[in-house]
C-alpha cells in the first residue's frame, strides 16, 4: 500500500445569479491513481462514511 496522500481541501466558486456562492473541492492527480486501480475514464464510486470519504473503482 502505498503512503498517505496531504490533499487541500481547496475553495470552488460557483455563480449562482445573483449572487456568488462557494463550495468545497478536492482534486486528484497523479500516476498513483491508475496505479490504485482508477486509470483515465475509470468510473469511481464515492461514499460518506463518518468522517471520511471512500473511494472504490466501479466496473461500469
Amino acid at each position: 500500500m502505498s503512503q498517505p496522500r496531504r490533499l487541500k481541501v481547496a475553495t470552488h466558486y460557483r455563480s449562482l445569479h445573483p449572487r456568488l456562492s462557494t463550495t468545497a473541492k478536492l482534486t486528484l492527480s497523479g500516476d498513483w491513481l491508475a496505479a490504485a486501480g482508477f486509470p483515465p475514464g475509470a468510473v469511481a464510486l464515492v461514499e460518506v462514511q463518518a468522517g471520511r470519504l471512500v473511494i472504490t473503482p466501479t466496473t461500469r
